[in-house]
């Protein structure tokens, strides 16, 4: 098999990996998805877990993995994936090509029968699903779960290199690599994400809850954010909007509660001043 040269700062190759029977509290289905995106050159690797594999969890993803590398490669690989090209073709999508634009990257398609094109990412593909996914434990959270692979991508620095006969570290070659600067915000993508209200009135989102008006335990809402803002909404069925929060810090473990939908909730009696934390 023919070495494929990879200047620095020129390529990072991205993959999703489905990673089989995750934690139930997950609410992801039979697969977790991990996307992973690896520096061609310097082997350095970030990963990111999503929910789904949807065009705007990509472009997510995307962004998250370009944030922890500190920068983008002038050029994105991918396989044919439905989200980025025509896979018959490989005719890269004009959506996608937005982002790619908006990130000023180039986009590279791999072409049939060719994986050793994106060699590097499967080589962390690997490593995710044998160091990382073996080790996880039921009843773990999604963001516990995420603090977990974004470890073990920080230790495979450490990683020994051989360039030009002299001995280095993947951390070393990455330092060096000449990454684009990234823009202030997200690519600004629109996220959906179905949820069911709690007896509590709340639902979850990137680990903090948001409330709903009372009356709707049980009930299947979507919670809709803009990637890059700071707002959140959640809409019925209908696309109405019943509930607008500003967003938590992901993560953070934070109730964000309305005073409209807590004066609803309870008697004026035993209203209480509602936690905004």
């Amino acid at each position: 098999m023919a070495i494929i040269a990879h200047p620095p700062g020129e390529e990072i190759q991205f993959d999703w990996v489905e990673l089989p029977d995750p934690p139930a509290e997950w609410g992801v289905g039979a697969n977790a998805h991990l996307l992973v995106g690896a520096l061609a050159h310097s082997g350095r690797w970030r990963a990111v877990l999503a929910e789904a594999e949807t065009f705007p969890h990509l472009v997510q993803s995307i962004d998250a993995i370009l944030r922890r590398l500190g920068g983008t490669a002038r050029r994105w690989r991918f396989d044919r994936m439905a989200t980025v090209c025509h896979p018959p073709t490989g005719r890269i999508l004009p959506t996608f090509a937005a982002v790619a634009k908006y990130y000023g990257a180039g986009v590279d398609i791999c072409p049939p029968r060719r994986g050793n094109r994106k060699g590097v990412v499967e080589k962390a593909n690997h490593s995710a699903a044998q160091r990382w996914w073996r080790t996880v434990p039921d009843g773990i959270s999604i963001e516990a779960g995420q603090n977990g692979i974004d470890k073990l991508a920080a230790q495979m620095d450490s990683r020994r290199r051989k360039l030009d006969g002299a001995s280095t570290t993947v951390a070393e070659l990455a330092e060096a690599e000449p990454l684009l600067d990234l823009p202030t915000r997200p690519f600004p993508a629109e996220l959906e994400q179905t949820r069911v209200v709690s007896p509590q009135g709340l639902v979850s989102f990137a680990g903090n809850y948001y409330s709903v008006p009372p009356g709707l335990t049980g009930a299947h809402v979507t919670v809709r954010i803009r990637l890059g803002e700071d707002d959140l909404h959640v809409v019925t069925a209908g696309r109405a909007v019943i509930a607008h929060h500003r967003r938590a810090p992901d993560g953070a473990g934070q109730t964000i509660r309305d005073a409209g939908h807590w004066r609803s909730a309870c008697p004026s009696s035993t209203l209480l001043t509602p936690s905004s934390t």
